[in-house]
């Protein structure tokens, strides 16, 4: 039996798509994982720490007979393959690749390691706005909100989407063949 999980993916240093694109790929190649839809690419504002260049954000539906905890380890794996160094000097700060667990369906996990759902998920436009792209009726399993509704709470919390998370590319990113660069906005 395998689980639906949904993952957030970030990078904010060196080619920030290509690096979303390769870690696609390397989660899908893993054993165990793949990679179901993935949504349209945003460029975002960085939170927290705001001294660092901006993120490239997306969210992948993947499918795992994974458990959460042995997932988390493969991507973090994935993570340090990639160049991912998590002792870094500034907490939240620029990474090459950040790959988080945000849901596994409709479950809670709580461990030393581990919280699902992703406890900052309801507080970040850059997830919630692709999450709603790919999930918009999935219900938050503590909240018992759908995206949807947790999206537009997160707008009447902080503002307009658009002054913050920046379409880079539309139409689906993945198809029988992979995973595909995007259509950019110039090129429309």
């Amino acid at each position: 039996m395998s689980d639906v999980v949904h993952i957030g993916l970030g990078s904010n240093l060196g080619d920030r798509v290509a690096a979303i694109f390769e870690a696609l790929e390397r989660l899908d190649d893993c054993e165990g994982v793949s990679v179901v839809r993935v949504s349209t690419l945003l460029e975002s504002e960085p939170v927290d720490v705001v001294d660092q260049p901006c993120f490239v954000n997306a969210v992948a539906s993947v499918r795992t007979v994974l458990r959460p905890e042995a997932f988390l380890a493969m991507l973090l794996q994935v993570e340090e393959a990639m160049g991912r160094d998590r002792g870094g000097v500034v907490p939240r700060g620029p990474r090459s690749i950040d790959l988080d667990i945000l849901l596994w369906g409709d479950e809670r996990v709580e461990t030393a390691d581990l919280t699902v759902p992703h406890p900052r998920l309801h507080e970040r436009a850059f997830v919630l706005v692709p999450l709603v792209e790919i999930a918009e009726t999935l219900t938050h399993p503590v909240l018992n909100e759908s995206m949807a509704n947790l999206l537009t709470q997160e707008i009447a919390c902080n503002g307009p989407v658009d002054l913050r998370c920046r379409m880079l590319a539309r139409g689906s990113l993945q198809d029988e063949s992979g995973f595909h660069g995007p259509r950019m906005e110039e090129d429309a």
